[in-house]
Order: C-alpha cells, then sequence, then structure tokens
C-alpha cells in the first residue's frame, strides 16, 4: 500500500514539472498523449488523490459561492437560499452561509471573509439599515474581480448584478384588487422604515391615497418591525380605532401573520370583519386560519439566475446586470 503521495512525487517518477502533472489532473489538452499516459499510470499505481484545494487555485476556482443575507429566520430569505442551495450542489457548488443580523458591521466581516476564502461569487439579500454609501463603497471595490449577484435589493453607484422581483408591479396588483373591491379603509403595516422594498410599497400605499383609492387617515400607516409580534401589536391597536380597518395589508407574510393573530384575540372574523392581506408568500401563509391572500415571487427562478451569474464564468465580461420577474397575485380566504 502506498502513502502520502505527493504531487511532487509524482512529478519527480515522471520526469516532469510540477505543472504538467497538474494539467494531466485538470485534463488540460496541452500535454503530449504519452507522457499523459505515464503520469496517469502513476496517479493510478498510487492511487494518488489530488489536494482539492490546490486543483482549486490551479484552476482558478473554488466552487464556493457565499450567501449573505440579513436574517436566515424570516422565510423570505430562507427560501431564496434553500432554492439557490439545491440549484448551485445540482451545478457542483456548495454554499456558504452568512448571516449578518441586519448589522452592517457584521457585513462588513463576512464580506472580507469570503475574499478571504476566494469564492467564486457572492449572492447579497440587503437589509442593513445604513448609509448605502458605506455598502457602495465596500463592493466597488470587488464587484469588477468576482460576480456578486443583488437579490431583491440594489445600491446605488454600483455595478453589481442585481436579480429582482418587480415589487412594485406585485404591489401596484395588490392595492388595485382592493380598489376593484371598493373598500376605502386600507391600513399598512410598514414594518421597519430606510429598507429599500419597504420605502418602494409605502411610496405606491400612499400615491394611492392621492389618487383617491383609499380614505386618508394617518393612523392607518403604522411603523414597527418584520416580526409577528409586531404585526399583531399594531394590528390591535388599529381594530380598537373608532374608525376601523376594513383591509390591513402587511407588508409582508410575517407582519400578516401577526395581524391574523389580533383578529383571532379580539374575536373577529377573518375576512368577514377585516380583510388581511401578505406579501412574499412565505409557506406560513398556506398553513394559518384562514389561508392568506398574497403577493408571490418567482423563488426558483431568482434563486437560479443568481447561481448561473456566478456559474457562468463568462459573466462579467457581459453588458446585461439587471435581471426583472414579475410577481404572482394570489387570492386565498384571508380576502
Amino acid at each position: 500500500m502506498y502513502k502520502n503521495k505527493t504531487v511532487y512525487d509524482i512529478a519527480a517518477e515522471a520526469g516532469v514539472s510540477v505543472a504538467t502533472v497538474s494539467r494531466v489532473i485538470n485534463n488540460s489538452d496541452k500535454v503530449a498523449e504519452s507522457t499523459r499516459a505515464k503520469i496517469q499510470d502513476l496517479i493510478d499505481k498510487y492511487d494518488f488523490k489530488p489536494n482539492e484545494v490546490a486543483r482549486s487555485l490551479y484552476k482558478n476556482e473554488t466552487k464556493l459561492i457565499g450567501f449573505i443575507l440579513p436574517d436566515i429566520t424570516n422565510p423570505y430569505y430562507s427560501t431564496v437560499l434553500l432554492e439557490a442551495e439545491k440549484y448551485a450542489l445540482e451545478q457542483g457548488y456548495t454554499m456558504m452561509i452568512c448571516n449578518t443580523l441586519g448589522d452592517i458591521n457584521n457585513f462588513k466581516l463576512y464580506l472580507r471573509t469570503l475574499l478571504e476564502r476566494k469564492v467564486d461569487g457572492i449572492i447579497y439579500m440587503g437589509g442593513e439599515r445604513v448609509q448605502t454609501q458605506q455598502l457602495s463603497q465596500l463592493i466597488k471595490r470587488y464587484e469588477e474581480e468576482l460576480p456578486i449577484v443583488m437579490v431583491n435589493w440594489s445600491i446605488p453607484q454600483t455595478n453589481c448584478f442585481t436579480v429582482k422581483s418587480d415589487e412594485e408591479q406585485g404591489f401596484e396588483v395588490l392595492l388595485e384588487e382592493i380598489k376593484k373591491k371598493g373598500y376605502k379603509d386600507v391600513a399598512l403595516l410598514a414594518g421597519r422604515r430606510g429598507v429599500m422594498p419597504t420605502e418602494i410599497k409605502v411610496h405606491l400605499y400612499e400615491e394611492a391615497i392621492q389618487k383617491g383609492w383609499f380614505h386618508h387617515r394617518k393612523e392607518y400607516l403604522v411603523d414597527g418591525d418584520f416580526t409577528v409580534e409586531s404585526g399583531k401589536n399594531e394590528a390591535l391597536h388599529l381594530l380598537q380605532l373608532p374608525n376601523r380597518p376594513q383591509v390591513i395589508i402587511g407588508i409582508n407574510d410575517i407582519i400578516a401573520v401577526g395581524a391574523l393573530n389580533a383578529c383571532h384575540m379580539l374575536r373577529l372574523s377573518v375576512p368577514e370583519d377585516v380583510k388581511i392581506i401578505g406579501f412574499d408568500n412565505i409557506n406560513l401563509t398556506r398553513a394559518v386560519y384562514p389561508t392568506m391572500t398574497t403577493v408571490s415571487h418567482d423563488y426558483v427562478n431568482l434563486a437560479h439566475k443568481a447561481v448561473d451569474l456566478i456559474v457562468d464564468k463568462s459573466s462579467l465580461l457581459k453588458k446585461e446586470r439587471r435581471f426583472l420577474y414579475p410577481m404572482e397575485y394570489i387570492c386565498r380566504e384571508s380576502f
């Protein structure tokens, strides 16, 4: 039994350079057939297993993708992550998952770590409440060196790839469905402000009010957090106002589930007494009672496109950097 043979031992016995052995290992066509056969015989003889790190450095790839997200416990983020991870594995890639907890300092740490690990690319789902200038400066240093793909997020003054759901289109469809049914007292549980998807939806809601679609009541636009508890507490307040809203929109499904819980606590019937609508179409929307009306991302295509842009070694040479996917309105029992 032969043990601990290295690429240097193989090269010495074959009378060739280490680079030539590496070319044979990596199936390069720059080796004469007679030399290739001699080296392959020695590899077989010693049952030589090449060091994968050395192989990756030679080929200038690690088959490793970094995935940075702000909150892995949020099903919206984890659904994209799982779809991306499954697809990456099919392509022969593994994934390093980095949960920033919404902290810019954690983002900086993870970015540095991923670059030190020489990942082949980074998928980033933003959520940090920071000045975009800070992120822009960090990203711009590396965006031409390796593919950085932002999913449902973008940072001004950068040229990263963006793979996005058309949240503007999706939320407009939702608002139009409410208008179509003639409801005027419509509240929005807006979650945390200063986050891009939130600001898009708040702007469209305010625009709908300006158009006369809904009544303008200041108390109907409520800030909070992206949690079930926050959604419940905000909805409890709204549902006990003298002018109770007819429809409550959660800026995401998590908040909307909290609003649904508030209705149950007050013994209000959904949708008879109040309508509840979410956004994102996480799995939970099909498990609650009543099942929740929502707007769905195309999770599979978002995730697959993000991975493809990293797997495709020529992607950085291509001019197309923006990819937009329509969203689907899904009407269930809560509306």
